[in-house]
């Protein structure tokens, strides 16, 4: 029971409490914001015929959804074979123009859902694994609201150029305070987001 106790008043246990309890605080202070404009994304890329599954959308063999050794019995196209959809292509090119590295994660989304829900547009845009069955931006995680913010170059237009590109860890940090100074830089990033003043005036409004 003391060891527990100890770690209650371990430095660097208790900078990772602050570091977690800021993430969540955070989060939910994004939410809100994340909501709104991510409709805006939405009508930006247009909306999908509501009928066309993600597969019949990607081409096959496409990396990293199809298996190349396997062309004539890929796993990915077993239930829907690629097939074009003029409205549906449209929208998926729009998303990978809209994403920083044109590599959406399409397969977090469900395109026959683009019709009428802009959260299965947002995922297009979320790490590529452990987010397909989250369904709404309340549901995700700091990581995935982040990595929206980052990802798609629509919030060029609300946040700032710093919002974007957080300060790289010092190099002159010596190795035994690394962990302080990850937790330092959390924390900055973390006060970038939450106060710059077009995120504050949208979420005034909300």
């Amino acid at each position: 029971m003391a060891t527990n106790t100890n770690l209650f008043t371990d430095k660097e246990t208790n900078n990772w409490f602050k570091a977690s309890i800021a993430l969540n605080v955070t989060k939910h202070g994004l939410t809100n914001f994340l909501d709104i404009q991510l409709q805006n994304v939405h009508t930006i890329v247009r909306r999908g015929c509501g009928n066309c599954p993600i597969e019949k959308l990607i081409p096959c063999p496409t990396n990293p959804y199809c298996n190349k050794r396997k062309r004539n019995n890929c796993p990915f196209h077993k239930s829907q074979k690629p097939q074009p959809c003029p409205t549906c292509d449209n929208v998926k090119q729009n998303i990978i123009s809209q994403h920083r590295y044109g590599v959406p994660s399409l397969k977090n989304t469900r395109a026959e859902k683009w019709a009428h829900d802009y959260w299965e547009i947002g995922k297009c845009y979320l790490p590529p694994d452990g987010y397909s069955s989250v369904s709404s931006v309340q549901e995700s995680d700091f990581n995935g609201v982040i990595s929206i913010m980052l990802n798609c170059l629509y919030f060029q237009t609300c946040l700032s150029s710093s919002c974007l590109s957080p300060p790289p860890p010092d190099k002159k940090c010596p190795l035994e305070k690394v962990i302080y100074c990850k937790i330092k830089s959390v924390f900055v990033y973390l006060v970038l987001c939450l106060f710059y003043h077009s995120y504050l005036s949208v979420f005034a409004k909300s």
